[in-house]
């Protein structure tokens, strides 16, 4: 992510721009059009049924080229709550911190959390340009929490595949993505990095971390095009 700094000016603050590792996992998120709750969705399915669906839907209804971006986002968002569990994802990235949040608080967090997603990602979805989605495998026996859902993009210009695996909490027949590793980077192992450093920095400040999660927000907001 960028260096410019939003809020209060502190040793370390959340970052405006995506990181080399961040845009890594944006652009094959954006390849494959998906999305975050603290819901599990798409009962009656395995999980690998489940994020083909996702993909599906994430396709159908954020590819069109004649939605606005506002449009894109309100759909997006709502991909997010249904398919995500933005909730734990939320406290996962806190750390120790977590401990210290009060149920207020971190309702704040998980709303701007996924709002911080959507003014990034949504836009990118309007660029989808047919890349080949393909499921390699799923790992995990029955009756397991976790699984992991490896996928490949195949790129239209001929470069090499890019490997998009789906972790996947399951609870029954019903399932919430909780993170999602693009060549092995992991989004919420590099977002908890960032979140934990902003946290340590300012001695576990949460209303910092809050008013932080607003200006990146507003600064996001400013940013876009209608």
């Amino acid at each position: 992510m960028g260096r410019r700094r939003m809020g209060k000016q502190t040793t370390s603050s959340l970052s405006h721009r995506p990181s080399r590792r961040d845009t890594m996992i944006s652009a094959g998120a954006a390849f494959l059009m998906t999305s975050f709750f603290p819901c599990l969705a798409h009962a009656g399915k395995t999980a690998t049924q489940f994020i083909e669906k996702l993909g599906e839907e994430a396709i159908l209804q954020l590819a069109d080229p004649d939605i606005s971006n506002r449009e894109r986002e309100r759909r997006f968002r709502v991909l997010l709550e249904e398919n995500f569990d933005t909730a734990r994802i939320s406290r996962f990235v806190l750390g120790h911190h977590a401990r210290n949040v009060t149920p207020e608080q971190m309702s704040e967090i998980t709303r701007l959390y996924m709002e911080v997603a959507v003014l990034t990602y949504a836009h990118l979805f309007a660029s989808y340009a047919g890349q080949g989605f393909k499921v390699i495998r799923e790992v995990g026996m029955p009756g397991d929490r976790y699984i992991m859902v490896l996928t490949e993009i195949q790129p239209t210009d001929g470069k090499a595949a890019v490997k998009l695996d789906w972790q996947i909490r399951a609870e029954g027949d019903s399932y919430a993505v909780v993170d999602i590793q693009v060549e092995g980077a992991s989004m919420a192992i590099t977002q908890r990095e960032e979140y934990t450093a902003v946290l340590d920095r300012s001695g576990g400040d949460i209303p910092d971390l809050l008013a932080q999660l607003r200006a990146k927000v507003e600064n996001l907001r400013s940013d876009r095009t209608d």
